[in-house]
């Protein structure tokens, strides 16, 4: 009989383990991305102890842990990505009031948005060195930016007919570029 009731508890622990992990994630308490600050318990329900505000954007930088899902267990059966791999780098917002000094992207930038209140006379844009295979990178203006030179980093190459070198702003379709590379090849090349 003591046998059983220690199966049945052992049972019951495991269970109960289970639900608090499928309702808490397997990171509890953790701060949220652009989210504000939250309560992580509560007794009689009065909060015993809070979260704090998350960070307001994606540095680029992070980690994220993902399951490989390979069949037979084989390794790894889990690793750590980054937003790279998601292409959700952060995209950086610039506003033009004088022609914007050239850029030289990060391999942790996903883009680049110019504003202005008027028409930009040229934008250089030197895209992300030791991007990983399948990295994008964005390009956009709510402005006509009449010269637009998009280049390579040392080493990578731009595809053949690929490299814009004017952007057009209008109010009926997207105002951008969209650039993806290709490791095998060291090549740049234009979605969009």
């Amino acid at each position: 009989m003591t046998k059983l009731k220690i199966t049945l508890a052992s049972f019951a622990l495991i269970a109960f383990a289970g639900i608090a992990i499928g309702q808490s994630g397997l990171w509890p308490n953790f701060p949220i991305v652009g989210g504000s600050s939250y309560s992580c318990g509560s007794v009689n329900g009065v909060s015993n102890c809070t979260v704090p505000a998350g960070p307001t954007t994606l540095t680029g930088n992070e980690t994220i842990p993902a399951n490989t899902n390979l069949s037979q267990g084989r390794s790894p059966q889990n690793v750590l990505i980054k937003p790279a791999n998601l292409n959700a780098n952060p995209i950086t917002f610039v506003t033009v009031t004088t022609p914007p000094s050239g850029i030289s992207a990060s391999n942790v930038d996903g883009g680049v948005v110019y504003t202005s209140s008027t028409t930009i006379t040229s934008a250089n844009i030197t895209l992300p060195l030791s991007a990983i295979q399948g990295q994008q990178y964005r390009v956009s203006s709510n402005r006509t930016i009449t010269t637009l030179s998009v280049e390579a980093p040392a080493g990578d190459t731009m595809a053949t007919n690929t490299t814009p070198t004017t952007l057009t702003a209008t109010t009926v379709s997207p105002n951008g570029y969209t650039f993806i590379y290709n490791k095998t090849g060291l090549t740049w090349h234009r979605l969009q």
